[in-house]
């Protein structure tokens, strides 16, 4: 009985990882899809927009930030943000579940943070998290790399 229980329980579980992988290609687009749209928010610095394409309890971590910004600390700073990104690496997305996934990619960031430059070359994470329907960054953090 025993092992007809875990006999059960392993199909099971290859079957909702087969359906989540055949499911990927479109979770991969849709993650892309909403990062590329609240990047082009930051860059237009529609405050509005961000607030709609971030958890509620985001958190931002960058070189240029004094600390750990939430979503609201970030759209409260946006007139001292000026800045161009220009993606200069493959982006990748590693879907962490049916709700969830990771994106990761290296880029150029072009611009000023309260007057000072911006780190140039940097490596990006962030976490996405499908609510209500919809993909929205729940964490961000931007590593400065050596030029």
């Amino acid at each position: 009985m025993r092992k007809l229980i875990l006999l059960v329980l392993a199909f099971g579980f290859a079957a909702g990882i087969a359906s989540a992988r055949a499911g990927e290609p479109a979770t991969v687009a849709a993650i892309n899809a909403a990062s590329a749209a609240l990047d082009d928010a930051f860059e237009r610095q529609s405050a509005e927009d961000i607030k709609r394409m971030m958890t509620a309890d985001h958190i931002a971590v960058t070189p240029y930030y004094d600390t750990p910004q939430t979503a609201a600390q970030q759209i409260a700073s946006l007139p001292e943000l000026k800045y161009k990104q220009t993606n200069t690496g493959e982006v990748k997305v590693v879907v962490l579940g049916p709700d969830a996934g990771m994106r990761t990619f290296t880029a150029r960031l072009d611009g000023t943070y309260k007057g000072k430059t911006i780190p140039p070359d940097v490596f990006v994470t962030s976490i996405m998290v499908r609510e209500d329907g919809q993909w929205r960054e729940k964490f961000y953090q931007v590593t400065a790399l050596q030029p």
